[in-house]
This record gives C-alpha cells, sequence and structure tokens, in this order.
C-alpha cells in the first residue's frame, strides 16, 4: 500500500457521471423500444436530403436500434459501426454508473485509450464504408 488516499470526484463531478450514465440509458431504452426500421419519423440527414447521397453516418441510428433488440447482423446491414456504437455505448453508460456510485475515476487511462480506440474504429469504418457506397453508384 502507498498509504495516497484515493482521489475523489467532487460532487458536481459526481452528479454530472450519475447524469451521463441515466441519458445515456435512456438513449439504449429508447432504441430498444422503438421499430427498428424506422425509428424516427422523418428524415435527419440534411446532407442526403441536399445531395440525394448518403453522408457517413447514415444508417447508424437504424444500426443502433437493430443492436439494441439483439439484431446485430441487422445492425451491420444498416451501417457497420452500429455495433461498435452501441457497445461503446453501453461501455460509457456503466462507467459512468461505476465512478458516479465510487465516488471516485476507475481507471482513467483506460477509459481514454478505450474511448479514442472505439470513436478511431468507428470513425474508420463509417469513412470506408461510406467511400464504397459511393463507388457503388458509379
Amino acid at each position: 500500500m502507498s498509504g495516497i488516499p484515493p482521489r475523489l470526484l467532487d460532487p458536481d463531478r459526481r452528479r454530472s457521471k450519475a447524469w451521463q450514465a441515466a441519458a445515456l440509458a435512456a438513449v439504449l431504452a429508447g432504441a430498444a423500444l422503438v421499430d427498428p426500421n424506422r425509428p424516427l419519423p422523418f428524415e435527419v440527414c440534411g446532407f442526403k436530403l441536399l445531395t440525394g447521397l448518403p453522408c457517413p453516418t447514415c444508417g447508424l441510428t437504424r444500426a443502433l436500434c437493430q443492436a439494441a433488440h439483439g439484431h446485430w447482423a441487422q445492425s451491420v446491414t444498416w451501417h457497420p459501426a452500429g455495433p461498435i456504437l452501441a457497445v461503446g455505448l453501453v461501455g460509457w453508460m456503466l462507467w459512468s454508473a461505476a465512478e458516479a456510485a465510487r465516488g471516485r475515476p476507475i481507471a482513467e487511462a483506460w477509459r481514454k485509450w478505450l474511448g479514442t480506440a472505439l470513436l478511431g474504429a468507428g470513425i474508420a469504418v463509417s469513412v470506408v464504408s461510406w467511400i464504397a457506397q459511393l463507388i457503388g453508384r458509379i
């Protein structure tokens, strides 16, 4: 033992972690409750509305909803980064809830590394998938 007390979260930061966990839980619950094939009653993508072409994130909402319903293969067909997003959101929710409950940060270096890795993977998959979609239209 080093005798150094653990670094505690100040009350505002702890409350923020709890709110993050609650908001993410609400998003994931909403994704699990809506029709995964038509989660929103309107078209969201302004890029697609203006150009007629999909954007790099087109289909990601449906992919998240499919993953929340446990339909992983369908999630990937809507957008290959759908499962990455779902896993990232669940992990973020659980990590935030655990930090709020404990009142102190948990493995900050790992959290930062995982967050960066998942974000990078999601962006790379989205861009590659988008380019493939655009090439497929030629």
